[in-house]
């Protein structure tokens, strides 16, 4: 009988012992085909490099400011070799990978110090300037617009370590660089992503100026531009047309409250522009007509259109000027919005 008992037993012990492998495998299973995302992230690198502070410097309103703080070479090289690629298991949309994946770059622990330092430094220089919350938001917006716009095709994104170290990067990168310095000093931000045009940009609450109905503002981040003003073409002449998806960066609750200083200076250059071209044509046709009296030798009417043709000039350059002015100064609102306000004409 014991050896009929012993083998009961063993058998007893075989099926509990498959039972427990179909539950582990079972729980594999959906581990495995479970929805997830496993975004890049920074491991840290032992290195010999040594990287000196990078120096960024620009203009801000009436001067050049300059903007320096140290990094930690091991940040910056774990950054730099991570492997960009976000792992995407069972059925995630893109919407979800995609917040996932830059906001995992710009909160990624590692770059904490680098933030403290150089937040620390942006922060000096507004105690230094007597900068308000709208001042110092574009002194950053600024400082992130004057890096160098470098692109490459199909680049991934950049930390923003990176994008601070090397001096350069495209939409994204310098994006994600600006959304995690304002999220930091408590602006209520935003990433706002034209999957369909490849572009990003950041958006601040602003209660006079809400873009597309996200509940923020636009602020353009591959060149110098105001807070507020919503880029219509990118460089490659492509018309921004799409909805962007918002990806809120951050808790914070400050907003800007400048945005129509900066959209009536946008509406200027745009009147500028068409009162360039409508007196160009009147000028064009009034010298055609003077010349016709020049030769017929009709000094009597061709002395009674100078004054005229004098004025459009004048007018003319005034608009040119002005244009030509607000460009060239969309580092500092609150004085070119004091120089239109002094110069436009009547």
């Amino acid at each position: 009988m014991r050896p009929v008992n012993s083998l009961y037993r063993f058998m007893k012990y075989v099926v509990f012992t498959l039972f427990l492998i179909g539950i582990v495998v079972v729980s594999a299973n959906l581990i495995i085909n479970q929805n997830a995302v496993v975004p890049p992230h920074i491991e840290l690198q032992e290195t010999n490099l040594s990287i000196p502070a990078p120096v960024h410097t620009f203009p801000f309103e009436q001067v050049i400011i300059t903007v320096t703080s140290p990094v930690d070479p091991s940040v910056y090289v774990g950054a730099k070799v991570a492997d960009k690629e976000t792992l995407i298991r069972g059925n995630v949309s893109e919407d979800v990978w995609l917040e996932t994946t830059y906001l995992s770059m710009i909160n990624d622990p590692d770059q904490k110090q680098f933030y403290t330092d150089l937040i620390g430094n942006l922060r000096g220089i507004r105690n230094e300037r007597g900068l308000n919350d709208d001042e110092y938001l574009e002194l950053i917006a600024v400082f992130v617009q004057s890096v160098r716009y470098e692109t490459t095709s199909e680049s991934p994104p950049k930390f923003p370590i990176e994008t601070y170290v090397d001096k350069s990067g495209d939409c994204d990168d310098k994006s994600l660089l600006l959304a995690g310095l304002l999220s930091r000093e408590e602006y209520n931000v935003s990433l706002l992503s034209f999957t369909p045009e490849s572009h990003m940009a950041v958006g601040v609450v602003c209660p006079d100026a809400e873009y597309r109905q996200t509940g923020y503002t636009f602020i353009e981040t591959t060149h110098l531009s105001f807070v507020g003003v919503p880029t219509e073409k990118l460089r490659e002449g492509v018309t921004l047309y799409s909805d962007p998806q918002v990806i809120r960066v951050g808790n914070g609750t400050k907003t800007f409250g400048s945005c129509k200083e900066s959209l009536y200076m946008d509406f200027v250059i745009k009147i500028s522009e068409t009162s360039v071209e409508d007196l160009s044509t009147q000028i064009d046709s009034l010298k055609t007509e003077m010349d016709g009296y020049y030769i017929q030798r009709d000094a009597e009417n061709y002395n009674q259109h100078v004054p005229l043709y004098n004025d459009l000039q004048h007018q003319r350059r005034q608009y040119a000027e002005l244009h030509n002015y607000i460009l060239n100064h969309q580092y500092d609102r609150k004085g070119t919005y004091q120089y239109v306000k002094n110069n436009i004409p009547r």
